[in-house]
């Protein structure tokens, strides 16, 4: 449900509705967009820079869109936790953050929830799933590489 402000600053909902499938639908398309960058220290000529590195071997399973595809994702924390506008209960502590296979180094995970207003004043409820990585993966062609990943 989108939901928009007055100038008081009172929320109220609209007649705009969005619902889980749509929300899952466009939010695998925004984290289909996964930035790929090098990172390693060794100097890179000017042309390898400026290509992205190969993309890596999703994980298996995660979580099953109804009529849609898999996202292979999954939602790490107390599994008492439920996200108050799309209902995505965490599944976990010792749930898999990330998104790829055959990975080794580090990765950081936010939830965040709350309100944003857009630059017309108008006033919307904020759920965001935002992952970073750095490490060493296995692309899906077999090459070795090392590299930093956004997932939002």
């Amino acid at each position: 449900m989108i939901v928009r402000g007055d100038s008081a600053g009172n929320i109220q909902p609209t007649r705009h509705r969005i619902g889980r499938r749509d929300l899952f639908r466009y939010g695998a398309v925004a984290g289909a967009a996964a930035v790929i960058v090098p990172t390693s220290s060794a100097p890179a000529q000017a042309d390898e820079r400026r290509q992205p590195l190969p993309a890596p071997k999703p994980i298996p399973g995660g979580i099953q869109l109804p009529g849609g595809p898999t996202l292979h994702v999954f939602p790490p924390g107390p599994p008492t936790v439920t996200l108050p506008h799309t209902g995505v209960q965490l599944q976990g502590l010792d749930v898999e953050p990330n998104v790829m296979t055959d990975f080794a180094g580090f990765s950081a995970l936010a939830f965040h929830v709350g309100t944003a207003t857009g630059g017309d004043g108008t006033h919307y409820l904020l759920e965001t799933d935002i992952r970073a990585y750095q490490g060493t993966y296995v692309a899906a062609n077999g090459e070795r590489k090392h590299g930093s990943f956004a997932f939002v």
